[in-house]
This record gives C-alpha cells, sequence and structure tokens, in this order.
C-alpha cells in the first residue's frame, strides 16, 4: 500500500491545496447573521451567544512529517480577513480569533484585509495579535475609495501606519471590495 509521504512532493502540495483552504471560514459569517435578521423571532436578549466551531482539519493529523510539510504549505496561502459581524444590537461585534486561531494568524506570511467600512475593533485586534508576534512579509489593505471623513478610519489608517514599520503594508483604494480578487501566494 502507498502512504502519502510515497507520493512525489508535487502531487503532495495539490493534495494540500485542496485540503487546506484558509479562507473557508468565511462561510462561517452568515450563520451569524441570520438568527436576528428575521422579524419577529422573539426578544434579541432571548437570542443565546453565538459559538463558532474550529476544528482542525484531518490531514495535520496524520503524522509529524505531513503536518510539518502541510502547514509550511497553509502558512504561505493569502489569508483574506474581512471584518467580522456583529452578533446583534446588544452585542458586541465578534472577535476574528473566534473564527481563526491566534496561533496561525501570527504565522501567516502574506494577509489581506478588506476593508468595506472602518472596522476599527477588528483591526485594532488583528494588530495587537500581529504585534505580540507575526511572520508577516506583506500585508494588503483594500479600502473603498470614497471613504467617510470619520474618526473610525484615521484611527485605522494612523495604526496601520504605525504598523507598516514592522511589515510591508500596501494599500489599494477600489471602488467596489466584491470585485477585488485574491492575489495568488508569494
Amino acid at each position: 500500500m502507498i502512504s502519502l509521504l510515497d507520493l512525489p512532493a508535487e502531487i503532495r502540495l495539490i493534495i494540500y491545496t485542496h485540503l487546506l483552504n484558509p479562507n473557508e471560514y468565511v462561510k462561517s459569517y452568515h450563520k451569524f447573521r441570520d438568527p436576528w435578521s428575521s422579524p419577529g423571532s422573539g426578544p434579541l436578549c432571548a437570542i443565546p451567544r453565538p459559538y463558532v466551531k474550529r476544528y482542525t482539519p484531518s490531514i495535520l493529523l496524520i503524522n509529524k512529517r505531513i503536518t510539518i510539510e502541510a502547514l509550511h504549505h497553509l502558512y504561505r496561502v493569502p489569508l483574506n480577513l474581512y471584518g467580522t459581524p456583529s452578533t446583534y444590537f446588544v452585542m458586541r461585534q465578534m472577535d476574528i480569533t473566534e473564527f481563526i486561531s491566534e496561533d496561525y494568524l501570527q504565522r501567516i506570511h502574506y494577509g489581506i484585509l478588506r476593508l468595506s467600512h472602518a472596522n476599527k475593533n477588528f483591526v485594532l485586534s488583528l494588530l495587537d495579535i500581529w504585534g505580540a508576534e507575526n511572520q508577516l512579509e506583506r500585508l494588503d489593505v483594500y479600502r473603498p475609495k470614497t471613504q467617510p471623513d470619520s474618526q473610525h478610519w484615521k484611527v485605522v489608517e494612523s495604526r496601520l501606519g504605525t504598523f507598516s514599520s514592522m511589515v510591508p503594508v500596501v494599500f489599494h483604494e477600489v471602488d467596489s471590495l466584491s470585485k477585488v480578487k485574491a492575489p495568488s501566494a508569494i
């Protein structure tokens, strides 16, 4: 019987690419918007705080050599980071670490922030995580061309500017964030 390690490295890389997609976390955002968006769902205080179930992909549990090889690949996949959903009016915005582990965020090599609005708490939380430890080689920030002149944008841009002394931060102004495609891995 042939084991995964008997396959050529190129084929293993294809398998890792298929099994490890860090940008899948965004799918769970939609689950947290639906319960309180429909009218007549009862009082908001009766809705329990949502919980995100995170898991370790099975490929990372096979053996140490495969785990090291797969993680090396995973950390190089560009990670698209969107502002996290608000739970509902009386609760706070969810933290990115409820969807993606802090350890993983600190080991990625290429991050892409896609900001449709200032999302101050989200950005400052990420910068705190990366300020403690990071392996970023580059951070791309996509923001709308027309931004309301708000204090939140000023705070976000100031902190990102300060962060650029540690990691190259490239700003992109776009008409619509839905039209922006993710760049390939670096």
